[in-house]
């Protein structure tokens, strides 16, 4: 069949103080994948297509002249038939050997904070072309609505946060630090299955050899922790990775 959605945005710009108030109101609609309908022991052909209702509203602000950037919302959800893969072995997921399978929540909602802060921390020195800091966190609660559940979204983090320092020495050469918190949060629709929290750090960097040719490599889960992201899968161990690109302009 077919799906109309719409979205309404809005702003205001108080360029004397550097002062931006914005917000947003909108539908949406998601039909359930291949793989959620049909994958073996894990697809359910009687999902039903997601819609949803949001609003956020926040406020940025630019100081020093542009040197610092910060904002902060605040943003709310409201789900009917919400796909979400859940671990329910008792329940809805029954049907498969592992308890693991697409489901809808009925009605649901999601609602929270957001801040980020972007430093330009230093311009133009000797060997620090550019250092920057980026970070971001976000508070959502979540509830399920169906019956009265009044309990958390499977896998919905109650807080998070990300951080990224970049450092140029040079115009050629970038190194970035990225590091990522994700807190504790439920396995399962009833919340018996508990996931602990967790952090992770990556770093990378990328030189470019000339205009053609750039060497590149990462290391991610650098002090190799050992986390999940979600019950009983695992994620990898401390990994390396390196490589050359190589980018041509084609003759027309």
């Amino acid at each position: 069949g077919s799906a109309t959605t719409y979205r309404a945005t809005a702003g205001y710009l108080h360029t004397e103080t550097g002062t931006k108030l914005r917000g947003s109101y909108g539908t949406g609609f998601r039909a359930p994948t291949i793989n959620q309908l049909f994958f073996p022991d894990f697809g359910n052909a009687n999902l039903q297509p997601e819609k949803s209702k949001g609003f956020d509203v926040a406020l940025d602000q630019s100081l020093f002249n542009d040197r610092v950037q910060l904002s902060v919302g605040y943003f709310c959800t409201r789900y009917q038939n919400l796909i979400l893969a859940v671990f329910d072995p008792a329940g809805a997921c029954s049907f498969t050997p592992f308890g693991f399978c697409a489901q809808n929540i009925g009605q649901a909602r999601a609602e929270g904070v957001e801040a980020s802060a972007k430093v330009k921390l230093i311009r133009d020195q000797p060997w620090i072309k550019s250092l920057d800091l980026q970070f971001q966190y976000t508070h959502t609660s979540t509830e399920n609505l169906t019956d009265n559940a009044g309990t958390r979204l499977p896998r919905w983090p109650l807080n998070q946060w990300s951080a990224i320092l970049s450092y140029q020495p040079i115009e050629a050469l970038r190194a970035n630090l990225e590091g990522r918190f994700v807190g504790q949060r439920f396995n399962d629709p009833r919340n018996d299955n508990s996931l602990p929290h967790f952090y992770v750090w990556n770093a990378s960097f990328s030189y470019d050899v000339n205009k053609t040719v750039q060497i590149y490599g990462r290391a991610d889960n650098i002090f190799n922790r050992k986390y999940e992201e979600v019950l009983f899968f695992g994620t990898p161990i401390r990994s390396v990775f390196g490589g050359v690109r190589v980018n041509f302009d084609m003759p027309i």
